[in-house]
């Protein structure tokens, strides 16, 4: 019994273990289209314009509607607005980041 484990121990062979760089793989991901932003018509109405606004919407055929902020709310929907580009710019660099890092340039021009 003991011959037997002391020859079984000489059938193991020795693990090598080689690492070799694995390849990126290209993300494929396309430019995305400019942002097309429509048009928005602004009305400032005032206590002193009202009616000539409510007039002027009502000749074009337009349901008199408003949708208000006050003066602190206008700010903060500019704050809010810049806060989203800001996030928008960002994410696109980072996209722009990840394809440098996957694509070579070589993939680029492909």
């Amino acid at each position: 019994m003991a011959l037997t484990s002391l020859t079984g121990c000489n059938s193991i062979k020795p693990i090598s273990v080689l690492s070799k760089p694995v390849e990126k793989t290209p993300l494929g991901l396309e430019d995305p289209d400019p942002l097309k932003a429509k048009k928005v018509e602004w009305i400032v109405v005032t206590p002193e314009n009202v009616d000539e606004v409510f007039a002027k919407l009502q000749e074009k055929g337009h349901n008199v509607v408003l949708f208000a902020v006050t003066e602190d709310g206008y700010q903060q929907l500019a704050i809010t607005m810049a806060d989203l580009r800001n996030f928008i710019n960002t994410q696109r660099n980072i996209i722009i980041k990840y394809k440098e890092y996957y694509e070579t340039k070589d993939e680029k021009k492909k």
